[in-house]
């Protein structure tokens, strides 16, 4: 579909080998915070699946040659944009600008959301003392949305909470 839509359109204007395409696999679905893999209603051993989702587009890229492609041309920069929030293409070009200023090897914009919306949020993973004995690090990561108040529920925050003032979540 997306090949032939592509083709109906002539590229959008783009010339031929500027896109590429590249699937995703799929990978077991996962029905709670304990991991269980989730099965067919109808057939408790078959497995759902679900597209592996963000997490295995970097590999994609680099299967696809892209990463490769890219050095090889002198590429310095990318935008590496990922679909919940087009938005984003309005404060891109300062935060490509300021990546460059600073230095920065990596770069992430956020939107405000409110606790619950279907958007990922930058989160501060701090390991608790368990997890400090076993060496874990301090991460700042994207947290998925559908995993995020499971998370904060952990934490002594609580959950996903809107503030009182702006009815926004404090995890953009």
């Amino acid at each position: 579909k997306t090949e032939a839509l592509l083709k109906e359109n002539k590229n959008f204007g783009m010339a031929q080998g500027q896109i590429t395409l590249v699937q995703q696999d799929k990978v077991p679905a996962i029905m709670n915070n304990d991991g269980a893999f989730a099965t067919d209603s109808s057939d408790p051993f078959k497995l759902l699946t679900k597209p592996h989702g963000h997490g295995d587009v970097h590999l994609l890229l680099y299967q696809a040659g892209l990463v490769k492609k890219w050095a090889d041309s002198g590429v310095e920069w990318i935008s590496f944009f990922q679909d919940t929030n087009g938005l984003v293409f309005n404060a891109l070009t300062a935060c490509m600008g300021v990546s460059k200023e600073l230095g920065l090897e990596v770069n992430s914009l956020t939107v405000p959301r409110k606790p619950g919306e279907a958007v990922g949020a930058i989160c501060k993973l701090v390991p608790n003392e368990e997890g400090k004995k076993k060496s874990l690090s301090e991460l700042t990561i994207n947290v998925e949305y559908n995993q995020l108040d499971a998370l904060l529920k952990t934490t002594p925050v609580g959950g996903d909470q809107a503030d009182e003032k702006s009815g926004l979540s404090p995890y953009p």
